[in-house]
């Protein structure tokens, strides 16, 4: 075995804590859940957010986000890159 020195939030510490169990068997057995998932192999393509991507259409897009029109006169907007803020309503 290879031993590993990490730092953990006091809170979450806390938590787990109260679960009854060793913080060494959860750990790995987290580390073994996710090296078993596909968040290993992190991909965006394969997340909900880049399946939605492409399939909402703004009807009357806000003037903030127009950035101008294609070839064919189509609005061209920006709201893929202000996502989070229009989504969360954040100011990054």
């Amino acid at each position: 075995m290879t031993k590993v020195t990490i730092e953990i939030p006091e809170q979450l510490i806390s938590q787990l804590e109260g679960t009854g169990y060793p913080l060494q068997d959860i750990v790995l057995k987290a580390l073994e859940r996710y090296v078993e998932s596909e968040d290993s192999t992190f991909n965006i393509t394969k997340t909900r957010t880049w399946e939605l991507c492409g399939t909402f259409q703004v009807v009357e897009p806000e003037a903030e986000y127009i950035v101008g029109q294609d070839e064919q006169g189509k609005i061209i907007t920006n709201y893929g890159e202000n996502v989070d803020d229009i989504l969360y309503g954040l100011s990054l």
